[in-house]
């Protein structure tokens, strides 16, 4: 039998060690054989490598004390990985024993797939799903249009297919694809980050995979909170971002009319009717963000 490729599977953990601890139980139940596991351990405090050692015996801990955002926090880990396939993976999710070797297995059959992601269903509503590969970025908008986000799995998305996007929460990541284009682009923070990644990979040639033979669990939005002013100011921030980095010219014509005669005006009324200043005010600092880089 040959050799199972290494696995580097790499989390980010902000502030979170429970969350963090919880997630690092199911994966110390994984039965994939060659896994070795990182904790990006961002904004450290306190050293919580004992912590995650007990629920995870070898976890290598890379801390920094400065928050570097998803991407950066990944970064970190990954200059220490040693594995053929990086799993990037968030800590407020919980796996099954066999969700690995699947997505490996995709990898293997595929030397021209870069990416592959899970099925993901929500953790508060057993059975609906969060991600099933259908998710579709509307160049007018750049939002991502997702048929299957808050639809009950009835096999209806089962058959593995190349799709546009990965989910940041579960994707893993042929070392080579990293060797090939870089690592994900830290200016992004918080989202978007995933999306532009793939749309890097799928520029140089690289195909992304739904394996629905895998799925995990995501509590979403752990971190930020679903309804933080945090994820408000990243979200309009970067989808502008991501706008002025891949739109065509007429796209991005039709992306500015849309989001600064609907998409802006329609947030910052909702914002004010419901006194939510904070999320007004992070609305706003994220569109002049845009302004000076």
């Amino acid at each position: 039998m040959p050799t199972p490729p290494l696995v580097s599977i790499i989390t980010v953990n902000f502030r979170q060690a429970a969350i963090t601890c919880a997630m690092l139980d199911t994966l110390r139940a994984a039965s994939y054989p060659r896994m070795e596991v990182l904790v990006a351990d961002n904004g450290q405090v306190a050293d919580e490598s004992a912590r995650f050692s007990r629920h995870y015996p070898g976890v290598k801990v890379v801390a920094t004390a400065q928050n570097l955002g998803f991407a950066g926090g990944n970064n970190l880990a990954l200059a220490e990985a040693q594995g053929e396939y990086i799993l990037l993976l968030n800590n407020d999710t919980l796996v099954p024993p066999y969700f690995l070797q699947p997505m490996v297995q995709a990898m293997e059959d595929a030397p021209r797939v870069g990416i592959v992601s899970p099925k993901i269903y929500y953790h508060d509503a057993p059975g609906v799903l969060q991600f099933a590969g259908t998710a579709r970025l509307d160049l007018a908008t750049f939002r991502a249009n997702d048929p299957a986000k808050g639809s009950r799995d009835t096999g209806q998305w089962d058959d593995i297919r190349d799709i546009d996007f990965a989910h940041g929460a579960c994707m893993l990541i042929r070392r080579a694809l990293i060797a090939d284009i870089g690592p994900m682009r830290e200016d992004y923070f918080l989202y978007y980050e995933e999306i532009d990644y793939c749309l890097r990979a799928r520029a140089a040639g690289w195909q992304i995979r739904l394996v629905p033979d895998s799925h995990i669990v995501h509590l979403e939005s752990s971190t930020t909170g679903k309804h933080s002013p945090l994820k408000t100011h990243y979200m309009f921030r970067n989808r502008w971002l991501l706008a002025r980095r891949f739109a065509p010219r007429r796209e991005y014509a039709l992306f500015l009319l849309y989001f600064f005669g609907v998409a802006l005006p329609a947030n910052a009324a909702r914002f004010a009717v419901r006194r939510q200043w904070d999320h007004l005010r992070a609305l706003w600092e994220g569109v002049v963000w845009n302004f000076k880089v």
